[in-house]
């Protein structure tokens, strides 16, 4: 890079030396922006990228989105360049670094260009020399020069064009000859480390208008070479016309390659321009055209396949993927996989190659390609010792483009996500998770997941909390570890807890999961007390209705209730319906009863709310709640006087638990025998001037009619404790891992007995144990109606 370097030099000692200037103050810089690529129109093409020619005559960098800046005093060089994000090495390859773009270019520093401001600042920048002036041929002005942080200095926009426009048309009237490197110095270019000198990967040829740069694989990918022979050659002196013409004809081929791939990527792009000029005209290509294509097409792929660098085939792979022009599936596809295949399965393929493998070929969008991916698994399993913690997360996303060999991939992954869980963050670990369906959720991952909250959960940022927990509530997945590692977590650090996200998803966690756990919601209450007005209302509900769901009381019940008050009265209208009833009925669980919101429940605005809803679903699941909050107050509030609007009275039938209808015909006999007989015996049994809602349905009523009823008549005045319901208690309706009965569940059996009957309560898993074993089954039922609690 001695011509760039020579470049920068002749341009600084020009300003230096033009007359009548005064000398440059100190802090004063050229700043130069280099090229971008342009979009072709609106798709994922770009058009051959071009440099910027007073960028490319200053610093020789081949890549778009740079910037350079030369200090005038100094004659020191920076390098900018863009910052690009670690998924890229997926699809692009190895990212350079800094300190390969600053031996690359020959530049004193580098850095990004999301820092040049910063940097222009240490460096005490106070004038910036950028270009502006009007090409003489093209009559086009020069683009400004921008970048954040660009206002902070000072411009001085009239020497720079001049000067480097002048020096240009010198340097380019001066007649020179190339000067080419020596044979010798071929060798010390493409990575042979002799003596102490740096790695090349490159072949110049320089003059004095520009530079030629050969690119060539470095030592590691000629792997059909015998370096060990090449180098104790050279290291002997030995160095003759055999070994030369060796390493030569492995460049020439690796440099035909890479011409190959890049006329293949042109050719395609062409065709395609020529694809849409067709639609467009009556042109049609002639069958000689055709064979002609075919032709150069066979070659171009016959020379790519011959590469030794794996990363040319993936690329050769990537660009046919853009061929419109042949058909979907054709022999340029069908060579370029089996070359991906047959690396694949020699194990020559990274894993961060064999994952873009795979999502190229799911992007051929047609089912043989996709096939081919299952062979695949070959490859990851002879390098399944290459699989870092960060190329987990890829892997298991790619987990659903296998079929045949998704248990074989699966095992693989399993095994390493067992092995390095601990390295993982939070939104890593929820990733991984969020890939797994059915099956798949196996109990190796689950297990995984379980070990890292236990250990990294107090260490781990809110944010990677937020997507760790999410992911386990769409799993479902609780155990002891997690809610003992979730309480760890909140206790130790309080009020340290900033994002009122964290607190809705791990309450959400907890309603979702019914995991009753009083640490939990204590800290999670108390944050609800610190900072009611400051959450936003969609994380309102979560907090407040899982201490109703879970029937357990808030912390600082006094405060807790004030802040609901004045939080939910100012932020009713922006709640969503649902979860403004949510919030209410939560309320009522615990036997507090909002008077003061009713305006707001029953208001015009709400009822609109209700009625603009199209889903039908939607809107009977909201009126059974509307309803069974009226109901609830009706029997449990006295300062209540009804609801002022006509909710109805549906009469449409109701989906009953299949369970629960199914274990009342097992039982239903040895309960008659019980109770005298079964005509005094009803199922499923309706109270009148009760909604029509399966919370007020009774699974079992015990009467002294003579006959079974559907419908039981109530009668408030009549004498209480004759009636004996009873009610089948699903799984579901227990807080996780006790025998807590959850919000719903408790405000139901409290209000049948206030209705005035006698209340027992089954197990329905209890009853499953027992069905088949008469004696235990009579005795069990016997003791539940024995210890039945009396009306309230």
């Amino acid at each position: 890079m001695s011509l760039f370097y020579d470049n920068r030099q002749r341009l600084v000692s020009r300003l230096k030396a033009k007359p009548n200037e005064t000398r440059w103050i100190p802090g004063t810089f050229i700043v130069l922006q280099g090229g971008v690529e342009v979009p072709f129109n609106d798709t994922d093409i770009y058009w051959p990228f071009r440099q910027e020619s007073f960028f490319q005559w200053c610093f020789g960098v081949e890549e778009p989105g740079c910037y350079g800046a030369i200090d005038v005093n100094t004659s020191a060089s920076i390098l900018f360049v863009p910052r690009l994000p670690p998924e890229y090495a997926i699809w692009e390859g190895k990212l350079h670094t800094l300190d390969d773009f600053k031996e690359r270019y020959g530049v004193d520093e580098t850095h990004y260009t999301d820092e040049i401001a910063s940097v222009l600042k240490e460096k005490s920048a106070q004038v910036l020399l950028t270009l502006n002036g009007k090409n003489s041929d093209s009559k086009l002005t020069t683009r400004e020069t921008i970048f954040d942080g660009i206002d902070e200095f000072r411009m001085d926009l009239e020497h720079l064009y001049p000067a480097i426009c002048e020096w240009i048309i010198q340097s380019s009237n001066k007649t020179k000859k190339p000067a080419i490197y020596r044979k010798d110095n071929i060798l010390y270019s493409i990575g042979t480390r002799v003596k102490n000198g740096p790695l090349k990967h490159t072949i110049s040829i320089e003059t004095d208008e520009g530079m030629a740069i050969l690119y060539c694989s470095d030592i590691e990918r000629l792997k059909n070479t015998d370096v060990e022979q090449v180098l104790n050659a050279m290291n002997s002196g030995n160095t003759d016309k055999k070994v030369y013409s060796m390493l030569e004809n492995k460049i020439a081929n690796e440099i035909n390659c890479r011409i190959a791939l890049q006329s293949l990527r042109q050719m395609i792009e062409l065709d395609s321009e020529w694809t849409r000029y067709r639609k467009t005209s009556s042109n049609a290509q002639s069958s000689i055209e055709t064979i002609n294509r075919d032709m150069i097409l066979q070659q171009l792929i016959n020379l790519i396949v011959k590469s030794q660098d794996s990363e040319m085939i993936l690329q050769g792979l990537k660009a046919l993927k853009r061929d419109r022009f042949s058909p979907s599936t054709n022999i340029y596809k069908d060579r370029m996989c089996n070359e991906v295949m047959i690396r694949a399965t020699d194990g020559e393929l990274t894993i961060s190659q064999l994952i873009r493998a795979m999502r190229i070929l799911v992007n051929y969008g047609n089912s043989k390609y996709r096939n081919c991916i299952d062979m695949l698994w070959v490859g990851l399993a002879c390098k399944e010792q290459d699989i870092k913690p960060e190329l987990l997360v890829p892997l298991f996303r790619s987990l659903k483009y296998f079929q045949r060999s998704k248990d074989m991939v699966q095992i693989i992954l399993e095994k390493k996500l067992s092995e390095q869980w601990l390295k993982l963050t939070g939104s890593q670990m929820a990733s991984i998770l969020n890939c797994l369906y059915g099956k798949e959720s196996l109990q190796g991952c689950l297990s995984s997941a379980s070990k890292w909250a236990n250990v990294s959960m107090t260490t781990s940022t809110e944010k990677d909390l937020v997507n760790f927990i999410g992911s386990l509530r769409m799993k479902k997945y609780v155990n002891e570890n997690i809610e003992q590692a979730l309480a760890r977590y909140v206790t130790s650090k309080g009020t340290e807890m900033k994002d009122p996200r964290l607190i809705a998803a791990i309450m959400d966690y907890c309603k979702d999961l019914r995991i009753r756990n009083p640490y939990v919601l204590a800290e999670c209450g108390k944050y609800f007390i610190r900072h009611g007005p400051q959450i936003p209302p969609t994380l309102l509900s979560p907090i407040i209705a899982s201490f109703g769901l879970l029937n357990l009381q808030p912390p600082d019940p006094t405060e807790f209730w004030k802040m609901f008050d004045e939080v939910i009265s100012a932020r009713f209208s922006d709640l969503k319906l649902n979860d403004a009833l949510d919030s209410l009925l939560s309320c009522t669980y615990l036997e507090r009863y909002p008077i003061k919101l009713l305006d707001k429940v029953f208001s015009s605005y709400l009822m609109n709310r209700l009625q603009t809803q199209r889903d039908a679903p939607i809107v009977n699941h909201l009126k059974n709640k509307l309803k069974l909050f009226d109901a609830t107050m009706s029997l449990e509030c006295k300062d209540y006087h009804g609801s002022p609007i006509n909710l109805g009275r549906n009469t449409k039938s109701l989906n009953l638990d299949m369970r629960i209808r199914g274990i009342i015909n097992k039982i239903h006999k040895p309960l008659a025998h019980l109770v005298g007989g079964e005509h005094k015996l009803s199922r499923s049994v309706v109270l009148s001037r009760l909604p029509f809602i399966n919370f007020y349905i009774l699974d079992i009523l015990v009467h002294p009619l003579l006959k079974s009823t559907p419908v039981f008549n109530l009668n408030l005045h009549k004498k209480r404790n004759i009636n004996t319901a009873i009610l089948i208690y699903l799984p579901e309706y227990y807080c996780w891992n006790t025998q807590f009965l959850i919000g719903p569940q408790i405000m139901r059996k409290r209000q049948v007995r206030k209705l005035g009957f006698r209340v027992a309560h089954l197990d329905y898993t209890k009853l499953a144990e027992l069905v088949d074993q008469d004696d235990k089954l009579l005795s069990y039922l016997s003791q539940s109606l024995d210890t039945a609690e009396n009306a309230l």
